[in-house]
């Protein structure tokens, strides 16, 4: 069951990734601290604090204390530098599949820039990153604002045969639960998903939370000129990824062994730096 902190988080950002008022439950200062640190630690700190001003006329969002208001006011996520641009593809580690993921993208970038396109590569974005680190919300909430778009932006019987051609149907599945849970969809907002896999999510979820005391000392938070660095260097942290990619793997058993062997060298690299 979610707590009230976990409740808060979400309500926040669907507040501000939507610019829509939510109803906020009353929380202590330490409480509001952790949710503000949870909040770097995802990377999604500016969205959650324009929700925090979406929502300011709520009473116990005025009960934020003023030092911290200001901290959050200031803060610039960099937890990584992105390796790639969000509108181009990571790739599929199965060849296969990234030859008929390729194929596409190249005779969809041959046309107009599609919003059709775009959401193919953000499922696929997505799915990488659900196989090796779990949910990835900046990527998750810019898959929901592409969802959002004006009924037929989207070509959502191309989309779907793309999502066929890919084997990816379980993690569009899962992917459009995760849009349900936590963003607030409905599920005929999410065309592609064919099955709730409330289960699954809601383990997925549970990892964002399952940052216990001991991992939280191992969060190193910089500041220099008003940006806000967040790292780890706990080791651990890499097999554990390898482990997470096993786990997940049935929902897409073509592309979850080379992903797995892939982030296994990843980590051996990792770990001898």
């Amino acid at each position: 069951m979610a707590t009230v902190i976990e409740r808060n988080f979400f309500r926040l950002l669907r507040a501000g990734l939507f610019s829509s008022r939510e109803a906020i439950e009353p929380l202590s200062p330490w409480k509001w601290r952790r949710l503000y640190q949870l909040s770097l630690v995802h990377g999604v700190s500016e969205t959650i604090w324009h929700g925090i001003q979406v929502c300011q006329d709520d009473y116990f969002v005025g009960l934020i204390s003023p030092e911290l208001k200001e901290k959050w006011s200031k803060t610039i996520v960099k937890t990584k530098e992105p390796d790639e641009d969000t509108e181009e593809a990571m790739g599929l580690t199965n060849p296969l599949l990234d030859r008929k993921l390729q194929a596409i993208i190249d005779q969809e970038s041959s046309l107009e820039e599609t919003p059709t396109r775009l959401l193919l590569v953000a499922i696929v974005n997505n799915t990488r990153a659900i196989l090796n680190e779990g949910i990835n919300l900046p990527l998750l909430m810019e898959m929901a604002q592409m969802l959002r778009q004006p009924a037929g932006t989207i070509d959502f019987d191309k989309l779907q045969s793309w999502i066929s051609r890919l084997r990816l149907q379980p993690m569009a599945d899962l992917l459009g639960t995760l849009n349900v849970m936590l963003l607030g969809f409905r599920e005929a907002e999410v065309p592609f998903m064919k099955k709730n896999l409330e289960k699954t999510a809601t383990q997925l979820t549970e990892e964002l939370f399952n940052l216990n005391d001991s991992s939280t000392d191992e969060w190193y938070f910089t500041q220099k000129d008003d940006e806000i660095f967040v790292r780890t260097h706990n080791s651990r942290a890499m097999f554990w990824h390898v482990g997470h990619s096993a786990r997940f793997s049935r929902l897409y058993p073509s592309e979850a062994l080379t992903n797995f062997f892939k982030s296994f060298a990843n980590s051996l690299t990792h770990i001898e730096e």
